[in-house]
Formats: structure tokens, sequence, C-alpha cells
């Protein structure tokens, strides 16, 4: 009997928990299915080549074969089987699962991809996440972190010590490393988060004005992510208003293989998250070109940036986040030698710690040791 890992989770778009299960499919054992709540318009093009089998629960664009591929394994789920639900709301939904089916002997893992949950979240989220912790707790096998400070949280609130454990995300390089270098004309800033109020592209746009106002002016900021484009009329007006009109581009959203090209080319990354972030992969990934972070003390940062980058506390005054990215400006005009080693040190760093090929070996152990 062929083993099997069903991936439950609500869309393969361009989110974090989402980028790291693809990234994670082609390097499982197993044979995977990956099935969504909705499909988004990136879906097919994100599962391409990864030999998976996908089906969708979405009522606007599933089909007859969805359905009937949804029955048959419904039907067919045994004791060799293993169900990967990533995000709360999926983890409630494995639950429902094992209680319609509570014969069939499939394994169950929650993965969870948060720190923990706030108000700010939905109101599908927080009655799952309520429902999980008092409910629900006896159904999962283990309990997939990927922040250690986000794992302990969760213990506090109801999860099962003995069920938790840490496997931090992993990353492998997709563009060829191009630092160091020497660019004269130009600071080149990347920030790739999504246009929402966990990202805090305010506080942002506030620092860079300051920035350029008092340090700076020949300076680009890359924005990248969901909404980060011209239809984004209020994003567009912010940037006027703060005369950044010509410092700043809007990317939109990008794959994997153009966000790491941008990596590669920029000197330093920000992440000013006020809340949410379990393992913000962004940093991770900036760090194996050498491109310094500066982020704030949510989730897993401090670890991921260590010695090679600023914390800073969430909703800082933007004037300190001006000053520090000011800092790292004048290391690589004034100490170009010892920006280049430190380039190179940040990037060993991050592919060694970080490395996609381990992560997913612990994966793999768990898989054949539940």
């Amino acid at each position: 009997m062929m083993k099997r890992n069903i991936h439950i989770i609500p869309s393969l778009g361009y989110g974090g928990a989402e980028t790291f299960l693809l990234r994670l499919l082609p390097k499982f054992e197993n044979k995977n299915v990956v099935l969504t709540f909705y499909k988004t318009e990136y879906d097919m093009s994100r599962i391409k080549n990864k030999k998976i089998s996908y089906i969708t629960l979405d009522p606007r664009r599933t089909s007859i074969k969805d359905i009937y591929l949804l029955i048959k394994l419904l039907a067919s789920l045994n004791e060799e089987d293993i169900i990967f639900s990533w995000l709360y709301i999926s983890d409630l939904l494995a639950c429902f699962l094992k209680c319609i089916f509570f014969w069939k002997k499939f394994k169950i893992i929650w993965n969870v991809r948060n720190s923990i949950i706030t108000e700010e979240y939905s109101f599908f989220s927080n009655i799952s996440f309520e429902l999980l912790r008092k409910v629900f707790m006896f159904i999962p096998n283990k309990i997939i972190f990927n922040s250690h400070n986000s794992m302990l949280e969760h213990i506090k609130k109801g999860y099962s010590k003995e069920k938790c454990i840490t496997i931090h995300n992993g990353y492998e390089r997709l563009s060829k490393f191009q630092k160091p270098k020497v660019e004269k004309k130009f600071f080149k800033i990347a920030y790739v988060a999504r246009y929402h109020p966990q990202k805090n592209h305010k506080l942002l746009l506030e620092s860079i004005s300051l920035y350029k106002k008092n340090f700076n002016q020949n300076f680009k900021l890359f924005l990248a992510g969901k909404n980060i484009d011209d239809k984004n009329s209020f994003l567009k007006e912010q940037i006027s208003k703060l005369d950044l009109k010509y410092n700043v581009i809007l990317c939109g959203i990008l794959d994997q293989k153009k966000i790491h090209e941008l990596f590669s080319k920029c000197d330093i990354t920000l992440l000013l998250s006020n809340y949410g972030e379990g393992f913000p992969n962004v940093i991770a990934e900036a760090m194996l070109y050498g491109t310094f972070p500066i982020a704030t003390d949510i989730g897993e940062s401090k670890y991921i940036v260590n010695k090679y980058g600023k914390i800073i506390p969430p909703n800082s005054d933007p004037l300190l986040i001006s000053s520090l990215i000011n800092d790292f400006e004048n290391m690589k005009r004034n100490s170009f030698c010892k920006w280049q080693a430190k380039v190179c040190d940040c990037q060993e760093f991050s592919k060694e710690r970080f490395s996609l090929e381990s992560i997913s070996k612990s994966f793999n152990y768990i898989t054949e040791n539940l």
C-alpha cells in the first residue's frame, strides 16, 4: 500500500505557509495530494512539475473531476495516510474528517505557521483556534511549528506539550549570487510583504521618508507582494505625499525565483510587521544572498537575524529605523572591505542554518515514525 501525505491548505497563493509547502513537496518520500478550500489564479502554475495530485473544493472553480477525486480519496483513507493540515482552519477541517471517519486509522499533523493568534485575525481563524485548543487537542499525532517562540505561546494556551515540535523553514538558493559589488549610484532596499496592516507599510514609508530627508536621496526601495502595484491607489498616494515617487518601485507579486533575484541585488531588506509572524521567510531568504535585515522582534526574527542585521521593537520610531538604514549605507560606502566580508558571512550563515535538505529530512523522519 502506497504511503500518502494529504495536505489540506486554504489555497496556494503567495503566503509563507503556501510557499514553504510548495518548496517542501518535492522532498517528501511519500506520494503527495494537495486539497484547497479555494483556488487562486496562481495554483496551477505553482504546482507545475511538482508531481502531486491537486483537488480544490472552491465552489466557484471545483469540477466533477475534483468531486470524484475527493470522494475516491476519502473512501481510500487508511492507516498509511498522513493528513498534513496547514493553518488553523485546515487543522479544524482535519479534525472534522477524523471525527466523521473515526474508524479509519490515518494520522494527522497540524502545521502552525504563525505566532499566537490575536484579535486582528479573521473571525473563522479565532473560532478555529478556540475549538482546536479546547475541544480537539486529542486528535493530532503531532503539531509542527516553524517557530520555537510560537510553540511556547501555543503550549501556554492549551496545546499539548508532548505533541509539539519545532522545525524551522528551509531554503535553497534560486538565483546566482551577485554580491558583493560597489554600487555608487543607488543604495537598494527590499520590502517583500503583501499589502496588509500586519506588514506595517505605513511605518515603512514614514521611515524611508525620514531617511531620504535626513541622510540620502540616492536610493531605491523595491516593494513586492500582493496588492503592491499601480492598482493600489491609496499606496501610490502615500508614496507621492512623502515625496518618494522617484525612489519607490512597485513590483507586485513576484514568483519565488524573482524574489530571490531581487534579494541578490539589494543591500538590505526590511520587515516591520507588528504581529502575526511565526518564522518570517523573507528574512532568511534575503540573508541567503548577504542582504542584511532590519526586522521587528516578532516570532523567530531574532533567531534568524542573529548578528547579521538589526532587531527592533514593533512599531519603533521611524527616526530609529531611518538611522539604522543609514548605518548600513555608511558601512558599504566607507568600509567596503568590511561590508564585503559581512555579506559573505551572512550568506554562509543562512545557508548552513536553514538548508532545505536538512529541514526536509526532519519532516520525513516524523512521517516514518508516527
